[in-house]
C-alpha cells in the first residue's frame, strides 16, 4: 500500500467519480483506476459499487474512507506548510563586491519577482572575509572563488572561470608592450583590489617571487571605483575580466594578464552539513542558471585596444 493509492481513493470517494478525481490529482484516469485495484487486491475487499451511477462506496469503502480522511488531510496540510516555507523566510548571501555589481542584480530581481515574501540579506565582502563567514555559519552561501583545498568543512560548486586583466587609459604605453611582464607593471603606479581579495594576494605574491616592489597608489573593493581612477590618470588597474562592460571598450585599454596570474573560478561556497531551506535551494538554482558558463571575450578586447593605439597586431621591427 502506498500513500498515493490512499490519496486517489479519498478523492474518488469524495467526488464519486474516477475521472473527476484524476483531473483533480492531475493524473491519467487509468492510473487512478490502478491505484484503486491495488488497494482492493491488498485488502481483499471491494471499495466501490461500480454498477450504480455515480459510483457508490461499499460498507468496507466507507470504513476505509473514515480511516483515510485524517491522513489525507494531514498530508495536504503538510504540503501547504512546505509551500509556505518555500515562499517565505530569509537567508544571508555573501559575494564579491564586483559580483554584487555585475552579476547578481538580474538574478536577484527575478527571484524576488517569483518569491516576493522571501527576504534576502546581501553582504559584499572580499575573499578572506567571505570564507570566514561561510565557515562560521553566519551566511548561508557565498559567491566567490574556490575555498582552500585543505578545508574539508566547505563545499564548492563551480559556475564559471575568469582571468586577470590590465586596465589602462586608451593608448597607454603598456598596451604596446606585448606580452606585458611584471617588470613593465612595476614601473607604473598601480590601482589594486583590497588587501583581503584573492587577486591582490596573487599579485603581491608574484611581485615578491620576482623580487619586485609594486607601486600601489590606491586599493579599492570594487572595480567600478578602480575604473574611475584609471580614467583620471591616477594609475593602471589590475582587475578581473568578469567586471568588463561593452561600453568599457572605448574607455580603457584592456590587456589579458593570464600569462602572469593564474585564472580562477567563481562558484557557490557553502558549509558542509549546514541545513539549507527550500528558499535557499531555489535561490542557488536560479542564480546558478543565471551565472553558469559566463565567458569574457578578452582576445577581442585586446585587439580593439591595440587598434585604438595604432598597433598592428603581429608586426614588430627586429
Amino acid at each position: 500500500m502506498e500513500l498515493r493509492e490512499l490519496i486517489s481513493f479519498y478523492h474518488v470517494a469524495r467526488l464519486r467519480s474516477v475521472s473527476k478525481a484524476a483531473k483533480t490529482l492531475e493524473l491519467g484516469q487509468p492510473t487512478v483506476t490502478t491505484h484503486l485495484r491495488k488497494l482492493e487486491d491488498e485488502f481483499g475487499i471491494t471499495l466501490f459499487d461500480r454498477i450504480k451511477r455515480p459510483i457508490q462506496l461499499t460498507s468496507e469503502g466507507v470504513t476505509l474512507l473514515e480511516l483515510v480522511t485524517p491522513v489525507v488531510i494531514s498530508v495536504d496540510a503538510l504540503k501547504t506548510q512546505m509551500d509556505y516555507a518555500e515562499r517565505r523566510g530569509s537567508f544571508v548571501v555573501g559575494a564579491y563586491p564586483d559580483l554584487v555589481t555585475h552579476h547578481l542584480p538580474i538574478g536577484i530581481q527575478r527571484f524576488r519577482d517569483e518569491y516576493p515574501d522571501v527576504r534576502i540579506r546581501l553582504l559584499a565582502r572580499s575573499y578572506n572575509p567571505l570564507i570566514q563567514l561561510v565557515r562560521s555559519g553566519e551566511i548561508d552561501l557565498a559567491f566567490c572563488s574556490s575555498p582552500p583545498a585543505d578545508d574539508p568543512s566547505l563545499e564548492f560548486r563551480e559556475l564559471f572561470r575568469y582571468n586577470t586583466v590590465l586596465l589602462t587609459p586608451p593608448g597607454h604605453d603598456l598596451v604596446r608592450a606585448h606580452p606585458i611582464q611584471l617588470e613593465d607593471l612595476a614601473s607604473w603606479p598601480l590601482i589594486l583590489t583590497a588587501p583581503e581579495s584573492l587577486l591582490r594576494q596573487r599579485v603581491e605574491q608574484a611581485f615578491k617571487d620576482r623580487g619586485l616592489t609594486a607601486d600601489v597608489v590606491l586599493a579599492l573593493d570594487d572595480t567600478e571605483s578602480m575604473k574611475r581612477y584609471v580614467e583620471i590618470g591616477m594609475g593602471v588597474a589590475i582587475g578581473s575580466d568578469f567586471t568588463l562592460h561593452p561600453e568599457d571598450h572605448h574607455r580603457f585599454g584592456v590587456v589579458s594578464l593570464e600569462h602572469l596570474f593564474p585564472g580562477s573560478v567563481i562558484g557557490v561556497c557553502t558549509l558542509k552539513g549546514k541545513f539549507a531551506g527550500q528558499a535557499v535551494r531555489n535561490f542557488v538554482d536560479m542564480m546558478s542558471g543565471q551565472m553558469r558558463g559566463f565567458h569574457s571575450e578578452i582576445e577581442a578586447w585586446e585587439e580593439e585596444s591595440r587598434l585604438d593605439s595604432g598597433i598592428v597586431v603581429g608586426s614588430r621591427d627586429d
